[in-house]
Order: C-alpha cells, then structure tokens, then sequence
C-alpha cells in the first residue's frame, strides 16, 4: 500500500494533483482540508524592545490518498 500526502498552497493545485493521481489508480483517505494558522508579527524598536507590527495569516490545503498493490 503506497501512501500519498497533497499539500498546496492553493486549493485548485490541490484539486488538480488529487485528480491526477486518482486517474492513476489512487484513492482518496482523508478529504481535502484547508489548515489555517493566524500568527503576529513583532519588530524591535530603537531600544531594542519588541513592537507589534501586524497580524500574519497562512493556510495550507492538504489531502491523503492511497494505492493498493495488487
């Protein structure tokens, strides 16, 4: 059994590759889900404290598909 993990930045290369590889025999295990993360961004200042410059927000949408060998 040959497991495959998708991770893409963007969902429609996500979509794109798990058909790709379900025409090559894959099957899907764990549907297409998009992982989100909400972070801060801090700067030093002049006296070399931390400041609070802004919000950061990433995501990533991610699947799993396997093949049975036969």
């Amino acid at each position: 059994m040959l497991v495959t993990r998708i991770a893409r930045q963007r969902k429609y290369e996500a979509e794109q590759s798990i058909s790709d590889l379900q025409k090559r025999g894959f099957e899907l295990t764990f549907p297409l889900t998009e992982f989100s993360r909400d972070g801060k961004i801090f700067d030093r200042d002049s006296y070399n404290r931390h400041t609070f410059v802004g919000n950061s927000y990433s995501s990533v949408w991610k699947a799993e598909l396997r093949k049975v060998d036969n």
